[in-house]
Parts: structure tokens; C-alpha cells; sequence
């Protein structure tokens, strides 16, 4: 390939596929890199995903594209109705919360699918690096092209978020089991708070069917010290005064690892020709490090700014207040939440406070972005 392209999307996660599609709905010419050999594997992700009811009450003010409102149900494991909140000292809090259980390389599949019948071209296993104004390709499709608009949907290690001069902002690290044979609730997705098991983060037992469950930890590199990742994670299934009763007869059938944006959006998620979408973008919410929603809206506003700009419709510089506009709010609160939990994980002590002042009621509200009043109260008596 040498040749000049209206515009090209680097990265055939959520928020690429999503924006490639856009795109191309609009009458663009898109190309779709991705430097994995197969999309949607490996996977890196919990999978869980909020009811469309559940997301429009997150994200009020979005537009939610179909695809996170009618999944196939080849594309879905389990459906949840409850999210439990587990604090150190073993309490649990429950709320309602309808959720979906991805299969995330058939979910992913399918917005690639979807991307490619709107008119994309899709170049696996190739590697994008951005010279000057040009993408030169290396592996499987090599050459170069010159886009007059690039998408940066390329993960939490973007190098189209390096290219435009951001630093690489503050990662939660996540490890993951999938499990069979475990006793678990599959009603409900649960989350374990505990310095000893996961510190600076949380564990999770998220039911992909009746006895299998993705289990995982993930946590914020300056909370490890010299942990390992692995010995927290093991520790987690077999010595959690909850959790092990629950996994002792589980089987590993599966590893799955990823990075996930802790610390919001870059500085800069549009500059000169390029914008950035997804975890590329730090598009993940805080309180929870799902990020699925999040890319899927921005990836449409990205597909349709970038569109409307080669299509002379639309600036580029509108993407950062659509983005804004949508979803802004819910974002920066998420982060603000985030800090305040920080200064409870400090200790169990403190943490098991901080759930115990909390409602279920007042949990969800957290998961949904909004800072109640004990939160609030609580952050102020920390500081």
C-alpha cells in the first residue's frame, strides 16, 4: 500500500472498529490497522457490560450506537442482576444492576465485522508508526499511506497519543484467571477491596456462566512496591477468607492480561490531523476501569468528526467538546471519586469506614459517576 487515504483508524478494539464503521457510514474512505493478527484475541478485559438502560443512566447524555444496545446473544455469556461490593473486613453490600457478560473476541468480532460490510478496509497483523505525516505499515501489509485524518484507538500505550505529546499517564495493571468448577453466584459480579489482595485497586468474580468465572485482580503500579502480580492473584484464590471457599475446586483454564488509563484524559486528545479515542484517550471510567462504553461512544464521535471533516462538514477541533458534551462530566467525576478512594485504601481500616458509611444505594450512585454526600464528607475528613 502507497497511497493517500481520507482516513485511517489504528487500533480494531471497541473504539476503532466503532469509529472505522462511523466513518464509513458517512461516505469516507477508511482504513482500519491493527496490530494483532487476530482481532479480539488475546483478550484483556473482565467483559462486563451494563444493560443500554444501565449506560444511559451512566451516561445520560450520550448516544449510545446500536451496538451497545442490541448484542447478539452469541456475543453475550451471562446476564447479571447484581453488583456486591465486598470490603476488607469481609462485609458485603449489594445493589441491582442488570449486566451483560461479554464474549470479548465475539464482541470485538463483530464491531470488525460491522466496520468492514459499512465499507473499511481492515489490515491485520500490521504495525502503523507515524513518520512525519505518513503511516508507514510493517508486517502483513506493508508500505505507506498519508491520512488526512488518523484515529488514535490504538490502547493505553497509544503512539498516537505519544505523537501528539502526551506522556503516558498513570495504568492500572489487571491479571485474570478464567476459572471452571467455582462455586460462585452468577447472579451477581462481584467486587473484593483489600490492601493485602489488591492494593491500590480491587478483585473480582464475574460469572460467565453457572461454575465459570473471569477472576482477577488489578491494581496501580506505585500500590505493588515488590509484589507480583501473579503471587496477589494466586493469594486471592486460594487464601481470601470469601472468595477462596468459592474457588477451591476452580480450574485455570485461561491467563488474560492488560493495561488500563487511571488517571483520565491526556492533555491533549486532538492535535493537527489526529484525535484519539478509547483507551488511547484515558475513555474509561475511574470508579470501575470499565471502559467498553465509553470507547464505543467516542469512537462514533470520533468516526463522525472525522468524517465530517475530510467531508468538509465538520472540524476536528469539535471533538474534544462533543466528547465534552457527552460524556465529559461523568469522566472528570469519576477521577475525582477515584482520589478519594485512594486515601482509604491507604489501610483496611480506613476503607472498611469508608464502604460502611456508603448505602447500597449510595454505591451505585458511585459506580454511576455521582459523589454523594458521605463520600464527599468522607474525602474532606481525610484531607
Amino acid at each position: 500500500m502507497n497511497k493517500e487515504i481520507q482516513i485511517a483508524v489504528v487500533g480494531a478494539g471497541p473504539a476503532g472498529c466503532t469509529a472505522a464503521e462511523t466513518a464509513a457510514n458517512c461516505g469516507a474512505e477508511v482504513v482500519l490497522i491493527e496490530r494483532k493478527s487476530e482481532i479480539g484475541t488475546p483478550v484483556q478485559c473482565g467483559g462486563f457490560l451494563p444493560e443500554a438502560h444501565e449506560l444511559q443512566a451512566l451516561i445520560p447524555r450520550a448516544r449510545l450506537p446500536q451496538t451497545l444496545q442490541e448484542i447478539p446473544e452469541r456475543c453475550i455469556l451471562q446476564r447479571t442482576r447484581l453488583q456486591r461490593i465486598i470490603s476488607p473486613s469481609g462485609k458485603a453490600k449489594e445493589f441491582p444492576v442488570a449486566g451483560r457478560v461479554l464474549d470479548r473476541r465475539a464482541f470485538d468480532r463483530l464491531l470488525a465485522h460491522r466496520a468492514a460490510r459499512a465499507g473499511a478496509q481492515i489490515l491485520p497483523a500490521t504495525r502503523a508508526d507515524l513518520v512525519d505525516s505518513s503511516l508507514w505499515l510493517s508486517g502483513r501489509f506493508p508500505g505507506s499511506i498519508r491520512p488526512k485524518v488518523i484515529v488514535g484507538a490504538d490502547g493505553p500505550s497509544s503512539t498516537i497519543s505519544r505523537a501528539i505529546g502526551n506522556n503516558v499517564g498513570e495504568q492500572g495493571i489487571c491479571l485474570e484467571y478464567e476459572m471452571v468448577d467455582v462455586d460462585i453466584d452468577p447472579d451477581a459480579a462481584e467486587m473484593y477491596f483489600s490492601a493485602r489482595y489488591a492494593p491500590g485497586g480491587y478483585a473480582w468474580i464475574i460469572p460467565l456462566g453457572q461454575d465459570i468465572a473471569n477472576v482477577g485482580i488489578g491494581v496501580r503500579r506505585a500500590y505493588l512496591g515488590n509484589l507480583r502480580l501473579p503471587d496477589l492473584l494466586d493469594s486471592f484464590v486460594k487464601e481470601h477468607p470469601i472468595a477462596s471457599s468459592k474457588l477451591s475446586h476452580g480450574e485455570v483454564l485461561a491467563v488474560m492480561r492488560g493495561l488500563v488509563p487511571a488517571g483520565g484524559s491526556p492533555q491533549e486528545v486532538q492535535l493537527g490531523n489526529m484525535l484519539l479515542a478509547g483507551d488511547a484517550a484515558g475513555h474509561v471510567m475511574a470508579t470501575s476501569g470499565g471502559g467498553i462504553p465509553l470507547a464505543v461512544v467516542a469512537g462514533r464521535i470520533a468516526g463522525e468528526t472525522a468524517a465530517g471533516q475530510v467531508l468538509g462538514e465538520l472540524s476536528l477541533h469539535e471533538y474534544k467538546l462533543r466528547i465534552a458534551r457527552e460524556f465529559g462530566a461523568e469522566l472528570s467525576r469519576s477521577v475525582q471519586i477515584r482520589k478519594i478512594v485512594d486515601m482509604a485504601m491507604r489501610s483496611d481500616r480506613l476503607m472498611n469506614a469508608l464502604l460502611a458509611a456508603l448505602s447500597p444505594e449510595q454505591m451505585k450512585s458511585v459506580m454511576r459517576a455521582q459523589i454523594p454526600a458521605a463520600l464527599a464528607q468522607f474525602g474532606t475528613s481525610l484531607m
